[in-house]
């Protein structure tokens, strides 16, 4: 059975200061040790803006991020796998808003 994210994976393990992280515990892609796109539940969850988490939302194609608190995340939204080709352009973005933010 092949990864879902074998893809996004094999993308970013081609980009300088980024960090596949794979094994055990959370999976996703770091830069400067902070993780910016996570692997979820078959789902890609991607750090960026608030604003742009709420416009991602109302556009349909993001949903609020829980991570289990009950309470979703403000920086966080979750790109649903029917928006798979979609993937790798938002993590290029959460990177491009981690790497302009200096987190």
């Amino acid at each position: 059975m092949q990864d879902i994210y074998t893809e996004v994976k094999q993308y970013f393990q081609k980009v300088q200061e980024v960090e596949v992280n794979s094994g055990k515990g959370a999976q996703g892609i770091k830069y400067n040790k902070k993780m910016f796109a996570m692997f979820y539940k078959g789902e890609l969850t991607v750090k960026l803006s608030p604003k742009r988490v709420t416009e991602l939302i109302a556009s349909g194609d993001g949903l609020p991020h829980d991570p289990g608190t009950g309470k979703a995340m403000k920086d966080r939204v979750l790109i649903p796998q029917k928006n798979k080709k979609l993937w790798i352009q938002y993590c290029k973005e959460s990177l491009q808003y981690m790497q302009a933010s200096g987190k």
